[in-house]
């Protein structure tokens, strides 16, 4: 009850609410997926720093590390605090302190988003927003062969992975919603999002597909319609894809395929290096390392060469240390999932949308993993975006008190 009560005295009844702050949230979401600055003459103002800075303002004028207190954030700031030892120590330090200096960079967002988000209008504001920039950021990678703009999305891989994240929340969350305006939105992003990952060509994102439809099957409480909602997407990918499409994804399973073998050397040289260094290279160094230890499985150096392979990239580069912080996380995000999800009957409008929520998180991060087991985004923002909206929505969950009233009286936004 204590605890209860201590969260909604902190969302309630301090400055954290205010409005600009909320707004800088949802314009730093913009610039940084969005990317209007790759579009736009405006990239020399370098908007994205000047909105962190503004998050940055905010974070330090509310006390927002004190306020964003959860089990999450504090192992992210181990994450970022184990980076940081290993710079002085890196065959890189420059890379190293860079890897470092990227994960601290995305903190005053992660902070914000968990101290902002705090109400369920809120929390849906941002997500439909969120679905919003995916539907743009699809539309543009299937009008450019498949590949974004820049930054995250400069591969086809990566825009495929950062789609599957977002699919789920378009499907569960289509059912819920009560405005036929953001149901259309919600419609729109799955089929423009499916057939941009189709347009893309992208094996990890085919991969990452099947895993989000076999999620959906599983957690859906209603399997035979969700069966045929599935069916029905994957007969529209049959039908919308050519063969060229369909060679492609067949060689999926063939290991002898040269990208395929290629992967698995590099990740049989992983190997190596962590048993070698069992505490870890640092942050990007498995790219500096990896002459040391290809051996014969190439024909040339292959300095540069990344290890496509989000696993593989955390093994060697952080170890030991690295991989129980990240299985940490895992761990807490998995945690409060399973407090989020409900079976009661008779749910409230926004007790629905809750639970959707963490079903989509869950098909969310089956996508995600399955695709990032194929490529190096471990120092991508997506998925330490997403825990903190995991930890935004259990928050408001805890908020609503034992009897779960979904009452915005006791999370009310101050002005």
């Amino acid at each position: 009850m204590k605890k209860i009560e201590l969260i909604q005295s902190s969302l309630a009844n301090t400055p954290i609410a205010t409005n600009a702050w909320f707004y800088c949230v949802l314009l730093y979401l913009v610039v940084d997926y969005g990317r209007p600055q790759d579009l736009l003459p405006i990239g020399v103002l370098r908007p994205g720093m000047w909105v962190i800075l503004a998050l940055l303002f905010f974070v330090i004028k509310y006390n927002g590390i004190a306020l964003a207190k959860s089990d999450q954030v504090r192992v992210v700031w181990y994450f970022i605090l184990l980076l940081l030892l290993y710079v002085p120590f890196a065959h890189n330090n420059y890379l190293a302190y860079n890897t470092f200096s990227t994960m601290l960079f995305f903190m005053p967002f992660i902070l914000s988003v968990v101290i902002c988000v705090n109400s369920m209008a809120r929390l849906k504001t941002f997500m439909r927003l969120y679905v919003g920039i995916m539907v743009y950021v699809s539309i543009y990678g299937w009008l450019h062969g498949g590949v974004g703009s820049g930054a995250y999305f400069s591969d086809e891989n990566d825009l495929s992975l950062y789609i599957n994240m977002v699919l789920p929340f378009c499907y569960f969350l289509f059912f819920v919603e009560t405005k036929k305006w953001v149901k259309y939105l919600y419609l729109t992003g799955l089929i423009v999002g499916i057939l941009t990952v189709v347009v893309s060509f992208s094996r990890g994102g085919f991969l990452g597909l099947l895993a989000i439809a076999v999620v959906i099957w599983l957690v859906s409480p209603k399997k035979m319609l969700s069966l045929f909602i599935v069916g029905m997407l994957a007969g529209a990918v049959y039908l919308f894809s050519g063969d060229a499409y369909k060679s492609e994804m067949s060689s999926v399973t063939d290991t002898k395929e040269s990208t395929a073998n290629d992967r698995l050397m590099s990740w049989a040289s992983a190997w190596d290096m962590f048993l070698d260094n069992p505490l870890g290279v640092g942050g990007n160094n498995f790219q500096v390392r990896f002459p040391e230890y290809q051996g014969d499985r190439f024909k040339k150096e292959m300095g540069g060469r990344v290890s496509h392979s989000l696993w593989f990239t955390l093994i060697p580069e952080l170890g030991v240390l690295g991989i129980i912080i990240y299985y940490k996380l895992l761990r807490y995000n998995i945690r409060d999932l399973r407090k989020l999800r409900t079976r009661k009957s008779n749910l409230s409008e926004d007790e629905k949308f809750l639970n959707a929520m963490s079903i989509a998180f869950i098909a969310s991060l089956a996508g995600f993993f399955v695709s990032a087991s194929f490529l190096s985004v471990l120092y991508y923002p997506h998925y330490w975006y997403l825990t903190a909206i995991i930890v935004a929505c259990i928050r408001i969950y805890h908020s609503l008190g034992p009897a779960n009233q979904f009452s915005e009286k006791t999370i009310e936004m101050t002005r």
